[in-house]
């Protein structure tokens, strides 16, 4: 098999045993593909990673620098289709599981061939070995993978199922499971244990598009067998069908095979892909580096800087005035080479306005690349479920990547957004150029909530007590504010919903919290529990006037499928969970065993 493998971009294969990854399997890694060398689905695999980054708290490495990484990696294998697989190792330590704040990680790049024989429908069978639940190392690709090895040391069949502690479905060995029933796609729900597969989510949009119901949650085997389609998917299998089961047939493949062709023509769409063909100007580039090979042309093409910066190229801006700009900064070390470069390969009148990173031992011909095609400096900025309106603002505002806004007052009118403004906003990461405006990722979060607002108020249960999605939004923000395990939450809007239909007060303590909003210090009185307030559920009855917070897709979809029972009463424990209680007196005793006992 035709292989290359990068190490901190030079082609090589020794590692030191001194390495974190042999030591403990302290690192990350994204399995990538390549198809007529464009890269698919690459926003979401680097995302995934920095998201790894930050819960392992390994230091991260730039976007670009993996970009240039793979780029040369394909270059040197001579592969238009490969299977890309990246790794990041923490670092160097000598001994210990502790390290140090400033380590310098190690990244790895190996590019391979595309497999040519892969199963058109998967067998699976079970599993000996499952998952072990760790919030903190579930939904990322860490590098430890004893789990999957032990899982596939007895591998009877071409996958077997991965379980939890609990008997229930995670995942295959190699990707993430789906099954179909009467119409509705299953799938996992992975917040304790289980990766979160970049196609998984991709899959999830699909569906949601083409009108079907998903749920996300509990799926036990039983369920699975009684399904009527069964699928698997990853990033170098895409969807496959699933034939068996141990003796558990499958025949039915329809909707699998929608969703296999959506994905793949969802991949090849421009969002969805980076082109790494090298650019029309390294073979220009080439002929200037002969004519200047001799004297000084591979220091005057370096950029001088030690630490990335992004750079504006203003409106209005030409070749001369940006050299000029550059060299005052001491960016680049050859005024001449950028102007002789410039005006050899067409540059000089084509600049576009806008804001470039620049890093360290970049080219500057890469820069004057970037000037002309725009290929602007981009970032991720992540809203995270449970904040409110105000939160988010200055969120916003302390992010360098945005320009400096006006007041929340005048982005609200901008953009014709009327109060009350809490709850509007869907949380979620959103990819942005460098200079964008604080209001245009307001307005961006505010369309995205509109369109996921209506398309789940659709989808409601038939009896919901509800009047207007914007009474689920207001249910769905106490619900959210009140637990985070997502096995609760319907039980949670049962609770509220009976409240509500026997005219009792919810009594729910985050509505407390939102009134008293900067004299909150951090736990709740008796008086606090008076406070006058009519978003003080403890005083009026009802829901409050607005949402509370922002919410999830888990807890909206909750408010609008409010689990049926008795109960009326809940308490949280000291994980975190909840007891729920039918009456009253359940409740105090809840409440002693809970809240008052000893740890």
């Amino acid at each position: 098999m035709k292989q290359v493998v990068l190490i901190n971009g030079k082609k090589q294969t020794r590692l030191s045993v001194f390495n974190r990854l042999t030591q403990f399997g302290d690192g990350l890694f994204e399995t990538c593909v390549v198809k007529n060398t464009n890269l698919l689905f690459w926003s979401a695999h680097f995302a995934r990673l920095e998201k790894g980054c930050a819960q392992l708290k390994i230091n991260p490495i730039s976007e670009q620098q993996w970009l240039k990484d793979i780029a040369k990696a394909l270059e040197l294998a001579k592969l238009d289709n490969a299977v890309v697989k990246i790794f990041l190792s923490r670092g160097e330590s000598v001994r210990g599981y502790g390290f140090a704040s400033n380590i310098q990680p190690i990244r790895f790049v190996i590019v391979s061939e595309m497999p040519t024989q892969m199963p058109l429908k998967y067998a699976l069978s079970v599993c000996c070995s499952g998952y072990a639940d760790n919030q903190l190392l579930s939904n990322i690709k860490h590098c430890n993978r004893l789990e999957q090895i032990l899982a596939r040391s007895e591998l009877s069949a071409d996958e077997c199922i991965m379980l939890d502690n609990n008997g229930n479905v995670i995942s295959v060995t190699q990707g993430n499971i789906f099954a179909v029933k009467s119409g509705v796609l299953l799938t996992p729900n992975l917040d304790k244990c289980g990766i979160a597969g970049t196609r998984r989510a991709a899959i999830l949009k699909i569906a949601t598009d083409l009108g079907l119901q998903v749920k996300v949650g509990k799926l036990t085997l039983q369920a699975l067998f009684d399904c009527d389609e069964v699928f698997i998917s990853n990033s170098v299998i895409g969807i496959k069908s699933v034939s068996t089961i141990n003796k558990r047939q499958f025949t039915q493949h329809t909707i699998t095979q929608k969703l296999a062709r959506v994905l793949q023509k969802h991949g090849l769409k421009r969002k969805n892909k980076h082109p790494l063909k090298p650019k029309k100007i390294i073979r220009k580039s080439l002929t200037i580096v002969a004519i200047l090979a001799l004297t000084w042309s591979y220091w005057a093409n370096t950029i001088q800087v030690t630490e990335p910066m992004v750079y504006h190229l203003p409106q209005g801006a030409n070749i001369v005035s940006t050299i000029n700009d550059l060299e005052e900064r001491g960016v680049i070390r050859s005024p001449f080479f950028i102007r002789t470069a410039s005006k050899i390969l067409g540059f000089d009148t084509k600049l576009k306005t806008g804001y470039y990173d620049i890093v360290p031992n970049m080219g500057v011909l890469d820069l004057l690349e970037n000037f002309v095609s725009a290929t602007v400096a981009e970032r991720n900025i992540t809203l995270i479920e449970g904040k409110t309106v105000h939160h988010y603002y200055q969120q916003l505002q302390d992010i360098k990547a945005l320009k400096p806004s006006e007041s929340f007052a005048n982005i609200m009118q901008l953009l014709n957004i009327k109060s009350p403004y809490e709850g509007v906003f869907w949380p979620d990461t959103y990819r942005i150029q460098y200079g964008d405006s604080v209001a245009s990722i307001f307005h961006r979060s505010h369309q995205v909530m509109q369109r996921i607002l209506a398309a789940e108020w659709q989808k409601r249960d038939k009896n919901l007590q509800l009047k207007t999605p914007f009474q689920a939004l207001i249910l769905a923000s106490l619900i959210e504010k009140e637990t985070a395990h997502i096995a609760e939450k319907s039980q949670i809007a049962g609770v509220f919903m009976r409240r509500l239909k026997l005219g009792m007060r919810l009594q729910t303590d985050p509505t407390v919290v939102y009134a008293l909003g900067k004299s909150y210090r951090g736990f709740l009185t008796r008086q606090d529990l008076k406070t006058n307030s009519p978003y003080n559920t403890y005083r009026n009855h009802g829901l409050p006037p607005t949402p509370i917070s922002s919410v999830s897709i888990t807890s909206l979809h909750a408010a609008l499928h409010p689990a049926s029972g008795n109960t009326l009463f809940f308490v949280a424990k000291k994980d975190g969970s909840h007891a729920f209680a039918k009456t009253y007196q359940q409740h105090r005793l809840n409440i002693k065993k809970y809240l008052t006992s000893n740890p």
